[in-house]
């Protein structure tokens, strides 16, 4: 467990964000939000189940010898997930039918990808790097129309998702970069630090989202949102 949590630092920071969404649930129960909480468990769950894959032969689900320690299906499925909810989130919160319809074409060019990166990269043994690459640049543009018609407003210091998209937008900003370094090039990528940047990412990623709990007033319901 002490390995685990070392080499994983950022992985408690989950469940503490998780603790603070379940006591402040009564503010956003009814809101377009609602299901966050599950996105967390399921990021928590995916990353504990990735490392008992890559790191433990028992819990192996590729059976070639020299991709056994291959935990990618996992965050592949993950990405899929991710990318979907918020690409919802933010097409249900957006008030001009042309930023809605860029969002919606967004998606489409991201399910496109998914469907032909596999042809490229095998989906069990290998991260999808161009899917989720173009999943984060339609994000990074879909939350940048939340902020254009008002998300980022002064006003809006005590709306949760205001600083979701902030957390959201500094990782998705970064982590294409880092994803294909990774693979691509990776003595740059272990020169860097990047892994540890990556999970500084996270870090800053999840205390955004903590900040957003702390300070957030009540969100409307659901209905009132659309």
């Amino acid at each position: 467990m002490y390995d685990f949590l070392k080499d994983n630092y950022f992985i408690p920071l989950y469940g503490i964000t998780l603790l603070i969404s379940l006591l402040r649930y009564n503010r956003y129960y009814s809101s377009i939000l609602k299901y966050f909480p599950l996105i967390i468990i399921y990021t928590m769950v995916s990353e504990i189940l990735g490392f008992f894959i890559r790191d433990f032969d028992d819990f192996q689900i590729v059976y070639i010898e020299k991709y056994q320690y291959a935990n990618y299906i996992i965050f592949n499925i993950y990405d899929l997930v991710f990318f979907f909810y918020f690409y919802f989130i933010f097409w249900k919160v957006v008030k001009l039918k042309k930023h809605k319809d860029i969002i919606k074409y967004g998606a489409l060019v991201y399910i496109l990808a998914s469907l032909i990166n596999p042809f490229i990269h095998n989906v069990m043994i290998f991260p999808q790097f161009y899917a989720s690459t173009i999943g984060s640049i339609v994000l990074i543009i879909a939350i940048i129309l939340y902020f254009l018609e008002g998300g980022i407003q002064k006003g809006n210091r005590h709306n949760l998702l205001t600083w979701i998209s902030y957390g959201l937008l500094l990782f998705n900003i970064f982590f294409p970069v880092i994803s294909l370094l990774s693979y691509y090039n990776f003595p740059v990528y272990d020169k860097l630090h990047l892994r540890q940047f990556h999970y500084l990412l996270i870090i800053a990623t999840y205390v955004f989202f903590i900040i957003g709990f702390v300070v957030m007033k009540p969100m409307r319901a659901l209905a009132e949102e659309s």
